[in-house]
């Protein structure tokens, strides 16, 4: 299926509200909106529900900006917030494994919509890529899938980050 996202509800709102607070309220260098734009098509092209979408176009924003969640919820709503919330590592954690580990606790216990928009994620990440990444990222993705697998089952998305993954085999 190849659905616009144009079509999805709420997908407009999303994009003008990402493109702006990326070009004004950036905090990551180097971040752009070509990521969370390939990641919410990935999830209307597996025909995602809407919410499900936006959260795609939404997941890296509190991340990359300086905006709070508390801002997003009068604008998106509590399951959106919800789902870009459980996407979002915690920043205060400094050690990478202990943070990553976290976070996949957080994607697996918020539930399926969680985990398509971290399957997307991480397949449109590696999919980008011309050099192998890092060891421990690709450990991390590996982990991710196969969390997300046991809790959810397989999916046309874990496939693709499977796909995606089998590129960079493991040491």
């Amino acid at each position: 299926m190849n659905r616009e996202l144009s079509e999805v509800t709420g997908a407009d709102d999303a994009l003008a509200f990402v493109v702006d607070v990326y070009r004004t309220r950036l905090r990551r260098a180097g971040r752009t909106v070509e990521h969370p734009v390939a990641v919410a098509g990935m999830l209307a092209d597996d025909a995602q529900p809407p919410q499900v979408v936006v959260a795609g176009i939404l997941h890296d924003v509190l991340e990359d900006t300086d905006v709070m969640a508390g801002e997003l919820e009068p604008r998106f709503g509590a399951d959106i917030v919800r789902l870009v919330g459980a996407l979002t590592q915690d920043a205060s954690i400094r050690n990478y494994r202990e943070r990553k580990a976290v976070l996949r606790r957080h994607i697996v216990d918020a539930g399926a919509d969680a985990a398509a928009v971290s399957l997307a994620d991480k397949a449109e990440k590696l999919r980008s890529l011309e050099s192998r990444p890092a060891k421990r990222k690709l450990d991390h993705y590996r982990e991710t899938l196969r969390g997300i697998e046991q809790r959810c089952g397989r999916s046309r998305l874990s496939a693709m980050l499977r796909e995606e993954l089998d590129r960079w085999p493991e040491d």
